[in-house]
């Protein structure tokens, strides 16, 4: 688990470590915790979304994942993504190749920032998005029909979801989303992974099965670019309700 955001009050904290615990098996009840969360509401689309005029209407939204907070959007403008800095300590070569990898994650941005307001800032505290260049945990995805856990398996690069509850009164649940990388890839899959992570953390929570869309559920040998099918995806996920930003009972 990656360090987040400290010092919140008790009851949100409290809160926020049961629905953890509910995303990752299915000890507790929904009901148990929706009645201590955020009302569901449908915010507006950003207007770099709703501006957008595409070729087709087709997408895979029913093939995305779902979460007891709601889709997983964001409501405050611009995101900002913090790409994690150098060690200190890097070899010359190591240092170059970290430099490859910077400039991998700057492409992938820049791929979503016609889309989404995306902004890149210097400090980790004011990040909503992490982007780290490390090997991936391996996980197993809970299965409900066995009650199990699959074999964890290696992945190339991942997106986690972390909710946090902000100090303001009243408080308010937003998430934060951490990408890591796998340092062993060239260059172009770099870029094909970590736009695909961003994909992840701007929302689409789920796959496309279509090989010309950068959310495919796999590599492939022709590296695709963020389709209309994509954005129409992210656009229908930001017209659904969550209960992200907005304030506990």
């Amino acid at each position: 688990m990656k360090k987040i955001i400290k010092n919140k009050s008790f009851l949100p904290t409290f809160l926020l470590t049961i629905l953890t615990l509910f995303l990752c098996s299915t000890l507790v009840s929904a009901s148990d915790i929706t009645d201590r969360l955020p009302t569901p509401r449908t915010l507006p689309l950003p207007p770099s979304l709703a501006s957008l005029t595409l070729d087709t209407d087709e997408d895979y939204f029913d093939n995305l994942d779902t979460h007891i907070v709601g889709h997983l959007i964001w409501s405050e403008f611009p995101v900002k993504v913090y790409i994690n800095p150098p060690d200190k300590n890097l070899s010359e070569s190591a240092y170059q190749r970290y430099r490859q990898w910077q400039q991998a994650a700057q492409s992938a941005i820049a791929a979503w920032q016609p889309y989404m307001p995306l902004e890149t800032v210097d400090r980790e505290e004011d990040a909503d998005i992490f982007i780290r260049l490390q090997p991936p945990p391996m996980r197993g995805k809970f299965n409900p029909e066995t009650g199990l856990f699959d074999l964890p398996r290696i992945t190339s690069a991942t997106a986690t979801v972390k909710f946090y509850a902000t100090q303001t009164q009243p408080a308010k649940l937003k998430h934060q989303m951490i990408i890591e990388v796998s340092p062993t890839q060239t260059f172009d899959y770099w870029v094909n992974n970590i736009t695909h992570e961003l994909g992840h953390a701007l929302g689409i929570w789920g796959h496309s099965p279509h090989q010309e869309d950068i959310m495919y559920y796999a590599q492939t040998r022709n590296i695709p670019t963020i389709s209309p099918r994509d954005l129409n995806t992210l656009i229908r996920v930001y017209q659904q309700p969550t209960r992200l930003g907005s304030a506990f009972p």
